[in-house]
């Protein structure tokens, strides 16, 4: 009785573990968003060079409050960070050929 007990609030914990790995940060970034001043959606044939889009995204974010940090640039994508002050709000990953905004949160 008590070994089943064991198993049962063992495996009550195992389920309802990664609720506790959840973050507190919230996306400032609306899913699926995408940067107007870079393209809108699908509109592009090509990829926008970095520094357009980096100019397009400040833009798009300083509208909202917050500034961007570029952490990596790979073939089409740019992973950055979206900042309040010096604090790390969201992190996205954005598509310089669709123009399209994701948060990795």
């Amino acid at each position: 009785m008590i070994k089943r007990a064991l198993i049962i609030i063992s495996l009550l914990f195992l389920t309802t573990a990664p609720s506790y790995a959840w973050h507190n940060r919230m996306a400032v970034t609306p899913f699926g968003d995408y940067c107007p001043m870079a393209s809108r959606y699908g509109m592009h044939s090509h990829n926008i060079s970095v520094s357009d889009a980096e100019h397009a995204l400040s833009e798009y974010y300083s509208k909202k409050g917050y500034s961007i940090k570029v952490l990596k640039v790979t073939g089409r994508f740019m992973k950055i960070d979206v900042l309040k002050g010096k604090t790390v709000v969201d992190t996205v990953i954005f598509d310089r050929h669709t123009g399209r905004l994701r948060s990795i949160y």
